[in-house]
């Protein structure tokens, strides 16, 4: 069964996006440097507000960029995002003011600055949607042979973001999303945006509690992007995207930023996770777990 794929553009994923980067400190590469300089100022306030608000960093920003995309009214969006991040309680009413006002504020910069940005996206949902009809079933159904064939979401919004990173996405397990920047290029020829979405798509089934009820939910997305790359490698090799050879596994960790342990050669652990794998195939759990393990 092939994977049923919408497809959006949005301006306001496209400005937290953006903020989220910022607020990592991660290297930006807006081309206005203008709009760069008011988007990090904004994004700073933004993070600011979320550290008050004594909200969980990394988990609020899991939520609030895909709902984002779904939610059309922002204090609605701020109700939403919080509830789900840490519940409803003290100083829930002073948060959701202070959050709004600050995405808010974000919104009308990105809005002011890119005011064609929706008509933008559409068109820069183009080349990859083409890429992605072409080579995206093939790659899914052999990244399910590889592993589980249940692993392989039916279901899938796609949520195109204005570039802030010069290629990036991200998986939004618990929402059956993915938010990846409309590249019109491959940064890296060797490594084309569209296998970094096969790769995002293959994650999103691994919170299934079949899989993961072993797993600490804020670690589960780690575990999920580093399980997913040799399946998501191989399978772009089959469709004739990549060379999966041995240099592939630390190029792919690079550009797509996955985050190593200090002192874990990553692309050497998860090496020699995926052969032991390929060698014993324990239910795809049971792998999980040990991944998990290993990374201590």
């Amino acid at each position: 069964m092939s994977t049923e794929i919408s497809w959006r553009g949005h301006a306001l994923a496209s400005a937290l996006h953006a903020a989220e980067a910022f607020a990592r400190n991660q290297q930006i590469q807006i081309a206005d440097s203008r709009l760069a300089a008011t988007l990090r100022e904004l994004a700073l306030r933004l993070a600011a507000e979320i550290r008050a608000a004594n909200l969980p960093s990394a988990r609020f920003w899991a939520n609030l960029i895909p709902l984002s995309a779904n939610v059309s009214v922002r204090r609605q969006l701020i109700e939403t995002a919080i509830t789900k991040t840490v519940g409803r309680g003290q100083g829930f009413e002073i948060a959701v003011e202070s959050l709004d006002t600050a995405v808010g504020a974000l919104e009308s910069a990105m809005k002011s600055a890119l005011p064609n940005l929706n008509d933008e996206l559409d068109l820069r949902e183009r080349p990859l949607r083409e890429h992605w009809e072409a080579r995206g079933a093939g790659m899914l159904h052999r990244i399910g042979q590889l592993t589980e064939e249940a692993l392989i979401a039916p279901q899938c919004e796609v949520v195109l973001v204005h570039p802030a990173l010069g290629g990036g996405g991200e998986a939004h397990l618990p929402y059956n999303s993915v938010r990846i920047e409309a590249m019109l290029a491959n940064p890296i020829a060797e490594l084309p945006e569209v296998v970094r979405l096969a790769w995002l798509i293959a994650q999103l089934q691994i919170d299934l509690p079949v899989y993961s009820d072993a797993i600490h939910r804020d670690r589960l997305p780690h575990i999920a992007r580093y399980a997913m790359l040799p399946p998501a490698l191989i399978a772009a090799e089959s469709v004739e995207l990549v060379r999966f050879a041995p240099e592939a596994m630390p190029q792919a960790i690079a550009a797509w930023r996955l985050a190593s342990p200090p002192g874990v050669d990553t692309a050497t652990l998860i090496s020699e996770w995926w052969q032991t794998y390929q060698e014993t195939r324990p239910p795809w759990r049971i792998a999980l777990a040990a991944l998990d393990q290993l990374f201590g």
